[in-house]
């Protein structure tokens, strides 16, 4: 389990390239673990998105089998 990579990112297209990077590399996405975290800037009042998942190796996809 400590082989998982966390995908963090602010903005959704670079968020959702670098998990289609990963899944393309065989990676596959923990989809419970998808979340989108709402924030709000202190200085400016405006909400900027967290995007953020887990991702599992692609060994640990093939240890059952």
């Amino acid at each position: 389990m400590s082989d998982l990579i966390v995908v963090r990112e602010w903005d959704p297209d670079v968020f959702h390239r670098r998990v289609t990077e990963l899944e393309t590399a065989g990676y596959v996405a923990r989809r419970e673990s998808y979340a989108i975290t709402a924030e709000m800037d202190p200085d400016t009042g405006n909400i900027v998105h967290l995007y953020a998942v887990e991702m599992e190796p692609p060994s640990s996809n093939n240890r059952d089998s």
